[in-house]
Formats: structure tokens, sequence, C-alpha cells
């Protein structure tokens, strides 16, 4: 057997210099709250915990820190197969946040977005499923979806899989996918998609009459230091 100290003799050490100064780790750490306040059973949330925290240990933050070192990069002389890699793992690392492990923390909060990653007539007929069997996601979320994958996840997908994983085509054909400023863009539009598909997939689970809010920041009275809030549904009065 394997000897084991107890937790007052381990070894406390740093698990990423990274703080939530970064807008990426105060959102998602958001993400926990507002699993708090959902319908979910105890032990559904604590398998949806660690889903969600897997999305950000084993993929955003390593995907962000290969995004620090193409910064850092930028003043040393390094050879091209180096610099190369940094922006190929950063991709794959990004994609596997995105597509794996996103969606699994989907599947432990309670639904299948798979869909999202089929191509396009699969990818509208589960839209198509996911609205009739959730008709109060929001009005919003066909466009939104539609949207990201014509906007980055195509792109993304197809570099990762095709080129990177397959050796289809050629680098000359994803040239931006090696420029720091578009992956600072990519990572940021990641994130947040990522955070705004859990925040709606979550936002289904609440209590009734409950929803979450993003508020205005130009409502008087005292400024609320998150993103996101709950609050109770307003109702038209009747007439």
């Amino acid at each position: 057997m394997v000897e084991r100290n107890p937790p007052n003799k381990w070894v406390v050490k740093t698990y990423a210099d990274v703080g939530t100064s970064e807008p990426f780790l105060g959102q998602f750490l958001e993400l926990f709250d507002i699993l708090g306040g959902t319908l979910m059973r105890e032990r559904e949330k604590d398998t949806a915990r660690n889903a969600m925290a897997m999305v950000l240990n084993d993929g955003l933050l390593p995907a962000f820190l290969e995004l620090r070192s193409i910064h850092s990069s930028k003043d040393k002389d390094l050879p091209l197969v180096d610099m190369l890699q940094l922006y190929e793992d950063f991709s794959r690392k990004l994609w596997k946040a995105y597509k794996d492990l996103s969606q699994r923390a989907a599947t432990a909060i309670g639904f299948d977005i798979g869909f999202l990653f089929q191509k396009d007539e699969k990818f509208e007929e589960g839209l198509m499923k996911f609205r009739a069997k959730h008709s109060s996601a929001p009005e919003s979320l066909e466009q939104y979806l539609r949207e990201t994958r014509q906007l980055w996840q195509n792109d993304l997908k197809r570099f990762r899989n095709e080129f990177l994983e397959h050796q289809q085509g050629d680098r000359s054909e994803y040239l931006k996918f090696y420029e720091a400023d578009f992956v600072d863009s990519l990572f940021n539009a990641v994130w947040r998609t990522i955070v705004e598909i859990l925040v709606m997939l979550m936002g289904l689970r609440l209590p009734p009459g409950m929803v979450i809010v993003e508020p205005d920041p130009g409502d008087p009275g005292p400024r609320w230091p998150k993103r996101f809030q709950f609050q109770i549904e307003r109702k038209s009065p009747m007439t």
C-alpha cells in the first residue's frame, strides 16, 4: 500500500499564477454560484461542479498559459518550430476546452449539446429538437449558435481536426492561427461562448419564476460586482 500523509502534512503548491483579475477566470468562477441556485440534486451538482472545474483547469487555464507564452515569446529569438508549436498547442487546448470538456459539463447539467459540433444539417436538426424540448430557452439562442459556428467555431474545428490532427491541407491556409492578435481574440470569443452556453443551460434548471440577468451598468444604485445576477421574472400585469 502507498503511504499517504494526513492533510496537515500536505505540501501546498501554486496551481497556476492566474488571478481573478483575468476576466475569463472571474466570470467562470461565477458559474459555480449559479449552479448552487439550480434545482439540481446535490449529487448532480457535485458532478456538474467537477465537470465545470475540468473545463477551467484542464482546458481554459492551459490554453491561457499557452497564450501568455506566445506573448512573452515576442522578446525571444525562438526557433521557428518552437514558435509554431506554441500556437498549435494553444489551439489544441482551446478546442479541448470548448468541444470536449464543455460538452461534458453540459451533459452533467442535464443537456445534450452534441448537435452544436455536427455538420450543418445535423446541427439544424438538433437545434430544432432542443428548442422543442426547451421552449423557455432564450429567443436569441438559434441566432447566437449559428453565428458562433460561422464566426470562429468551424474555422477552429478545421484547423485542429483537419490540419493539426490529420495533416490535411497546408499551413498557409491557416496563417491567422499563427498571429498573436488573432489568437487573443479567439481565446476571448471561446471562453465567453463557454460561459454563456453554460449559464443558459443552468438557467433552464432554476426554480420557476427565477431568471439570470446581466445588470445594466447604467442602472442607479449600488453596483453589482459580478456579471450575472439572479432575478425574479417580471410578468406583464393582467389587463
